[in-house]
């Protein structure tokens, strides 16, 4: 009796290792799930080329979108529930003139009580709309997921950017870190990273890969609508058509790798500088009841902004999670089911 206990032990043992081991398999899959909040898809395909002048007609000398690595970039864009997380734990470290304008809270984020104790809520039914946010301040909250969300000041202003180069030139440009430290966790995406998790698609044309022109797997333009109706964004749309929406809302309208919300809900920042521009940050895309989806979600278009001043959308990128974390857990299971077979 005590043998067949041990081989029910041993069999549920590597069961469990079996499932363990499919696990580890899914690590690098389309999406795993974290402790980050976060829904990722991952970004495969490295080394696809960048856009050939017929695929980017109104810019024929553009070349983007060529990505040399795996990545993980998030299906939405960042929630304001999000965001509400990141103003409560930062807001003491901002100067009091700062700690309720909307350059910090973005406009679904209310202020109540005084500066010196600011009572944060998000507005009514607002919870899972899309966020809007600096450039500046997105930077501190990829620092704050590099470091795992810890309550100190230290995690929010270095990590994935330095904040201590954020600053002015007497002519108007600024001294920020133009990229990502090179071992970010967490960061915003490169030009190249977003174009290509929303354009690139490596079963077009015979799976020989391709772009889309526009960020919904389609070569035309998204249709502006509400979700019931059949609308594919929320952009082009009306105010007085249908109130604002969550993230996520329009499923069938999805890139090529899963993301949503390429059109409308926010403009997306990414941490692109133009070299002939150190003023501003280049973004992607329409936002909510914005005009002229057919020109600015196209793949041969972007947009720009100050990285300080003015608020739009995010949508983070990652590093692939490492299995090094789950491989003890295997070997220590493994030792476990020898120790029971041998006694």
């Amino acid at each position: 009796m005590e043998y067949g206990t041990i081989n029910i032990l041993t069999a549920r043992s590597l069961g469990l290792l079996a499932g363990l081991t499919v696990w580890l398999g899914l690590a690098s899959g389309t999406a795993l799930a974290q402790d980050d909040g976060f829904d990722w898809a991952t970004i495969g395909d490295p080394g696809n080329r960048d856009t050939l002048p017929d695929e980017v007609p109104q810019w024929s000398e553009l070349e983007i979108g060529g990505v040399d690595y795996e990545y993980r970039i998030a299906r939405t864009e960042l929630t304001v529930q999000q965001h509400f997380e990141f103003v409560q734990a930062y807001w003491e470290y901002l100067p009091r003139g700062e700690r309720t304008k909307r350059a910090f809270t973005g406009q679904w984020i209310g202020v109540a009580g005084s500066m010196d104790d600011p009572q944060y809520y998000i507005r009514s039914g607002a919870a899972k709309r899309p966020a809007d946010l600096t450039w500046r301040h997105a930077a501190r909250l990829a620092n704050w997921l590099h470091n795992g969300k810890v309550m100190e000041q230290w995690a929010f202003e270095n990590g994935a950017y330095d904040t201590s180069t954020f600053g002015y030139n007497d002519d108007g440009t600024f001294t920020d870190q133009a990229e990502r430290n090179p071992d970010a966790k967490f960061w915003i995406p490169s030009q190249d990273e977003l174009t290509k998790a929303l354009f690139w698609d490596p079963a077009k044309n015979g799976d020989e890969g391709g772009y889309w022109m526009f960020p919904h797997s389609k070569d035309t333009v998204p249709i502006s609508g509400a979700p019931w109706d059949g609308g594919e964004t929320n952009a082009g749309a009306h105010p007085d058509d249908f109130p604002p929406l969550d993230v996520g809302s329009y499923p069938w309208a999805a890139s090529p790798w899963g993301l949503l919300d390429g059109s409308g809900g926010q403009s997306e920042w990414t941490e692109f500088v133009p070299d002939e521009n150190r003023s501003i940050r280049v973004r992607r895309g329409t936002m909510e009841y914005e005009s002229f989806p057919d020109h600015f979600d196209r793949l041969d278009q972007w947009r720009s902004g100050t990285p300080y001043g003015v608020s739009y959308g995010i949508r983070f990128a990652a590093a692939i999670p490492s299995p090094s974390t789950i491989i003890p857990v295997l070997l220590g299971l493994s030792m476990f089911t020898r120790r029971r077979r041998h006694r």
